[in-house]
């Protein structure tokens, strides 16, 4: 938001150098510039809407600087004709429209504005129209109340009655005609002003053509108004019209502002139009609730912030601020908040924030955490709880499939149940892959082809007696999903529990017999066999995992700790084309044989039908390794591959 320092001094006695105030603004967590001119440019929070005027941004001027605010009163000439025997207001929904003030000003002539309030409005990129329409700009910059004027005469009523307004909902389809002469088709969920007739504005977002102000406009009915935030919000975006008015509403305005600028709006019309301000005000209003107490423990204060704040450093921020101190002893205050920051000051917390951010966030001093994370406990809760963090960083997430499932859909040996519910849920299930299949089948069904899904669950294995196994599965499809995705998920949680594993062939008929690993007596993962993926009737590729929770916890992991190493690793890219019987266990194992205690790691990052890639790292822990080093053991390796494998290795 653009705010001109010379429309600040009006609310606040300040002298300081515009980037001295904007640099105090930002640290107060108020980012601010200095734009030519002598701006400020202000990035207005989402939960700020206070600050959505140059009043607001004043507030913070004063707390941060310590300046004092200007303060004045509205003085209204009344004429003796009073408002109740030219305008009746009805509000038919109280919900969407808690308050509701207006004004009547007669013989009102309409003309150019004064210099300084075209200045005002143009230095905030507002064009001048009118003076009664520059007026409720002027008050929307300055105050944050938007406000809205009819041309009184254009609003129907009966025969030699009364003018009236109705606020009410719109009806389905309604049209409607906006002063921008845009076209609209209303719902009921919509907020309008009408008079007997029509509809004469869309509330709180934009006027209509049918009473707008023009040069032959004498009497204006003036509105200002506190409208449901959330109600604004979804009729700005459904009818696509945002205006600086939605802006403010959607984010509450103050209560108390609605009256103070309708007076300050009603005055400067009569002012600036030579017109008469009817006597009295129209205002329909719901009860309010008590004003927001909150404590404020001064323990908890120096607690969160880690620093000593003193009970009179507190008060002074809070007073700036604008907040009232009810009450005050050694323990806490009770403090009162301003209704303008009734939408965002809810808890002890957030006095303790307005309370840091002014007395400033550099002044908390930086230190080290004073306690040490635990490693992970023999608990199998606690593990079972960890493997689920894993997963959720990975992108999967938990499902819940049923144990009891149709023994067409099942092994022929699984268990029966004794006394089932029905025919098609009869046997207790072997495996949870089947489960997440049929999650897989009824997500893609419905056009969902990103599908990560895991299980932790029991299986139940026949025998004298039967087994109960504690089991974690997963499922992954998604375009451009690999055998290397499934791998790097169940290698993750592999490298937390186990200190080393080894990847080898699997027999397993749901698997593709070329792109699946087993790793002995924990579980196996792999690329969907075709035969059962055509069962399934999937048309793109799925890969699944099993493991045994209880062998993955008895292969316990020791916790080493080491430096971090000081000297730079080197890689070397290692393709080849490899025969069938050439299995990755026996490739990497080879590797580390011949590559001799420099080798730190073997990755295999690419395969393509006979050919693969491995990266291999080497790395001295007390010295930078050398190119010829280096190059002996990678050629070293490569003769042994040749020689005992007979892969041909592609260089």
């Amino acid at each position: 938001m653009k705010v001109p320092i010379e429309w600040l001094k009006d609310f606040v006695n300040i002298n300081i150098k515009a980037d001295e105030l904007a640099s105090l603004l930002t640290m107060a967590g108020l980012e601010t510039s200095v734009s030519a001119g002598n701006f400020l440019e202000v990035d207005i929070l989402p939960n700020r809407g206070d600050c959505q005027s140059v009043l607001g941004v004043s507030r913070e001027v004063c707390a941060v600087t310590g300046a004092k605010s200007k303060t004045s009163k509205t003085k209204i000439k009344e004429i003796k004709e009073k408002i109740s025997s030219y305008l009746r207001v009805d509000v038919r929904d109280k919900k969407l429209c808690p308050r509701y003030m207006a004004r009547v000003i007669k013989n009102v002539k309409i003309k150019e504005s004064p210099q300084w309030l075209k200045e005002r409005l143009e230095s905030c990129g507002i064009r001048s129209i009118n003076n009664v329409v520059d007026v409720t700009n002027y008050i929307l910059l300055g105050y944050g109340q938007p406000m809205h004027a009819f041309d009184a005469d254009k609003l129907q009523s009966l025969s030699g009655s009364f003018k009236q307004i109705i606020v009410r909902r719109a009806s389905d389809c309604e049209p409607f005609k906006t002063l921008d002469g845009g076209e609209h088709k209303l719902t009921r969920d919509m907020l309008v002003i009408a008079d007997l007739e029509r509809i004469v504005a869309i509330a709180g977002v934009m006027g209509g053509k049918n009473t707008e102000v023009s040069d032959s406009t004498t009497t204006i009915v003036l509105e200002s108004a506190y409208f449901n935030p959330l109600s604004i919000s979804k009729t700005s975006k459904e009818t696509k019209l945002r205006t600086e008015s939605s802006a403010r509403f959607e984010k509450a305005v103050d209560w108390n502002m609605v009256g103070r600028a309708l007076d300050l709006g009603a005055q400067l019309i009569a002012e600036l139009g030579n017109g008469d301000v009817l006597s009295g005000i129209i205002d329909i209003a719901e009860k309010r609730s008590a004003p927001k107490i909150l404590d404020l423990r001064f323990s908890r204060l120096e607690q969160l912030l880690g620093i000593k704040i003193f009970p009179e450093v507190a008060v002074k921020i809070l007073r700036r601020l604008g907040f009232k101190i009810i009450k005050k002893d050694n323990k806490k205050l009770k403090v009162e908040v301003p209704s303008f920051r009734i939408s965002d000051i809810e808890r002890e917390i957030d006095l303790i924030e307005e309370i840091s951010r002014i007395n400033g966030y550099d002044k908390i001093l930086t230190t080290m955490p004073t306690f040490i994370k635990k490693s992970l406990g023999d608990d199998t809760l606690d593990k079972v709880s960890y493997i689920k963090e894993i997963l959720a960083g990975s992108g999967l997430y938990e499902v819940q499939t049923f144990s009891i499932v149709d023994p067409n859909n099942a092994d022929g040996s699984a268990l029966k149940i004794s006394n089932p519910m029905t025919s098609e849920a009869s046997v207790m299930r072997t495996d949870i892959i089947s489960g997440l299949l049929k999650v897989i089948s009824h997500n893609i069904r419905h056009q969902i082809n990103d599908i990560r899904i895991y299980e932790v669950g029991k299986i139940f294995m026949p025998g004298t007696p039967h087994q109960e196994k504690d089991i974690i599965a997963g499922a992954i499809t998604f375009p451009k999903s690999s055998y290397f995705d499934v791998k790097g998920i169940v290698e993750n949680l592999l490298y937390e529990f186990v200190d080393c594993f080894y990847v080898s062939s699997v027999n397993n008929n749901l698997l593709h017999p070329n792109e699946s690993g087993e790793i002995k007596d924990i579980g196996w993962f792999g690329l969907l066999h075709p035969e059962v993926s055509k069962k399934w009737n999937f048309r793109q590729d799925i890969f699944v995992f099993q493991l045994d929770l209880t062998a993955l916890f008895l292969a316990k992991k020791e916790k080493r700790y080491s430096k971090l190493p000081r000297f730079p690793k080197v890689e070397r890219d290692l393709a080849m084309f490899v025969s069938s019987n050439s299995s990755h266990q026996k490739i990497v194992d080879l590797i580390k044989k011949f590559g001799g205690e420099f080798l730190e790691e073997v990755e295999l990052f690419d395969i393509y039908k006979n050919s693969r890639a491995y990266r291999l790292s080497f790395r001295d822990k007390n010295s930078t390794l050398t190119d010829d080093i280096v190059n002996e053991k990678f050629n070293t390796i490569q003769k042994a591959l040749e020689e005992h494998l007979g892969v041909e290795i592609r260089r």
